[in-house]
Order: C-alpha cells, then sequence, then structure tokens
C-alpha cells in the first residue's frame, strides 16, 4: 500500500535551487518527483516577477516610451542632479490679468494691470513635484496553479494604465490649486453619449485662452476617466477613429477625484521627468516578503510639473516700476 502523506528525502532529483537576480538571495522548491525546468516555468512565483518586472522596466526606460510621453503631453527627460526647465514663451494677445494688490511708489494700490502682446511669460515648476509610486503584491499561492504569458501581458498593460490614469489624477490635483489655473463652472451637459460629446466640444471651445492658444489642436485636454467611454461612443458614432480626432486635440485621461476638464497650453506647460544616475527615468524594485510568502513590487518616478506662468505687469503709467505676478495659462472647467 502507497502512503499518499509518506516522507521523501530531498536528492537531487526532487530538489530544484533556483538563484535569483534579486539582491535578496535565492529560492529553495521541493517536488517529491522529478524536476524539469519546462514544468515548473509556469508555476514558479519568482520566474514571474522577474519576467514581468524586466518586461515593464524595459518599456519604461525605452525610447518608445519616451516618445509616446511626448506626444501625450509636452514634456523633457533631464539629467540626474538638474533643474527642470523653465520656458520664455511670448504672448499672442492682448489680456488684463488680476493678482494681489501691490503698491506703486505713488502709495497707489493696484490689483490689476494689462499684459500687451508680445509680453513674455516665464514658467516655473510648481510648487510641488510629482512621485509616481505604484506598489503591489503578487502573493506565492495566487500563482501555484499557474500562469500563461497572456495572463501576464494583461496584467503587464492593466499596471501601466492605472499608473498613467492615476499620475494624471495627481497632475490634475495639483493644477487644481494652481496659481496658474482659471477656473470656470458650467452645466454638465446630459443626453445621448453624441449629444454630451458636442456639448462638451462646445465648451472647451468657449473657453479657449486666447493669449496661450488659438484653436482646441494649441490644448492638451485632461479629463476625468468616467467621460471616456461617452466620448468614445460619440466618436464610433461619428465615424472616426479617436477621440483626438473628435475633438480635435490631445487628450488624457485621469482617475480619482472629478476635478473637471482642463486645458493645457502644449506651448506653455510641459512635464520635466528626472533621470537617475543611470540614465532611467523610471525605477522597478522587487523584494522578497518571507513573512508573508509573497513579492513586493513598486514602480516609481518623480516628475515636475512647468505649468506656474509669470509675467511683467506696469504698476506705473511710465513703466519704470513692474512686477512679476501669476498668469493665468490654464483654463480648468468644472461640470456642475
Amino acid at each position: 500500500m502507497k502512503l499518499t502523506n509518506q516522507y521523501v528525502a530531498p536528492t537531487t532529483t526532487n530538489v530544484k535551487h533556483l538563484t535569483s537576480t534579486f539582491e535578496n538571495g535565492s529560492t529553495i522548491q521541493f517536488s517529491t518527483g522529478n524536476i524539469r525546468p519546462e514544468d515548473l516555468a509556469a508555476t514558479d512565483v519568482s520566474v514571474y516577477v522577474e519576467a514581468l518586472t524586466e518586461v515593464l522596466d524595459e518599456f519604461l526606460n525605452s525610447d518608445e516610451w519616451r516618445e509616446a510621453a511626448m506626444e501625450a503631453t509636452p514634456c523633457e527627460f533631464r539629467p540626474a542632479g538638474s533643474e527642470a526647465s523653465g520656458q520664455q514663451i511670448i504672448t499672442m494677445a492682448d489680456r488684463t490679468v488680476t493678482f494681489d494688490p501691490r503698491k506703486n511708489w505713488d502709495n497707489e494700490t493696484i490689483s490689476k494691470g494689462p499684459v500687451l502682446a508680445g509680453s513674455v511669460i516665464f514658467t516655473e515648476p510648481t510648487s510641488e513635484a510629482l512621485l509616481i509610486s505604484k506598489r503591489f503584491t503578487i502573493l506565492d499561492h495566487t500563482l501555484m496553479a499557474g500562469f500563461t504569458e497572456q495572463s501576464m501581458s494583461q496584467t503587464a498593460e492593466k499596471l501601466l494604465r492605472d499608473i498613467e490614469y492615476e499620475a494624471a489624477g495627481s497632475v490634475a490635483k495639483i493644477l487644481s490649486t494652481g496659481p496658474s489655473t482659471e477656473s470656470f463652472s458650467v452645466a454638465k451637459p446630459t443626453g445621448k453619449p453624441v449629444e454630451i460629446a458636442e456639448d462638451l466640444i462646445d465648451i472647451l471651445t468657449m473657453n479657449i485662452n486666447q493669449t496661450v492658444g488659438s484653436s482646441l489642436g494649441d490644448f492638451v485636454v485632461l479629463l476625468p476617466v468616467s467621460l471616456l467611454a461617452v466620448l468614445e461612443r460619440a466618436a464610433q458614432r461619428a465615424g472616426v477613429e479617436d477621440i483626438e480626432s473628435l475633438i480635435g486635440a490631445s487628450v488624457q485621461p485621469y482617475a480619482g477625484t472629478d476635478y473637471g476638464l482642463f486645458l493645457l497650453p502644449k506651448l506653455f506647460t510641459s512635464l520635466s521627468y528626472r533621470e537617475g544616475r543611470n540614465g532611467d527615468i523610471w525605477k522597478i524594485q522587487a523584494t522578497r516578503n518571507g513573512a508573508h510568502q509573497c513579492w513586493d513590487v513598486e514602480i516609481m518616478t518623480t516628475v515636475d510639473i512647468v505649468a506656474n506662468g509669470k509675467v511683467r505687469v506696469k504698476l506705473t503709467a511710465d513703466g519704470l516700476q513692474t512686477e512679476a505676478v501669476a498668469f493665468p495659462m490654464i483654463t480648468n472647467i468644472k461640470l456642475t
């Protein structure tokens, strides 16, 4: 009679030793049957973690990702230890701006002044930088039943989408209280997707800041992910390829709290990603958590948001006294 729980001493035929590529050492797997690497490749958690982190690192630190990032929003990739690059761009139209009351030499209090076409706008990073960090845990027992190449690919795609949308949500949070952001409230469109999309396009068009852009194509539209399905359906009904073709502008969805829609001028705003000392933008780190029999994986990077605009306004008629004040560049439309 064969005992199902009979002890089998470890031998070279039933013990497989895996040297891990991670710094925390190696793992030992035990089986009562002969082991072949091809049999365990689809149930070995360390193999899964290693393959997943390698493909994420390869993509996020590739030229392909940088090109995609620059297509989505204006951005730069700066060497380690350097500062974000400010911009100096000339305005295209006259505009009067309001600001905190300032006193001139005649002891007059000035709270608004004209910014003439041809004036130079200086942009600088916001007071808050953004640390993008996505952390998740892979428990050993969840993968013991096995995994496939397709399931790993789906996991990687979902992670990248979550990082993109959540990071955009953090950007929206910072911009919502920025000194260069103008906020407007409008009635939330209702009806069928096509009707909502048409109303949204009209709202965006009517709120273009003409001093930093003349058409929707000059802006990136940051919008809640809840509007994504509506606009995609409207694009399908209109017979166009995607949302960008429907609206006529770049679109970046964001997840989390709804801060409304943002119009970010492409020529006046940018994201500044910090490179590490090895030249990589993203850091992917996997740590073995022995206490919980799992792997902890973290994906992170740091980015500055160059979106605070300043311009010099005359406080005296002769122009001898000027003051640098915040210049409204970003339009925030809240749907109420």
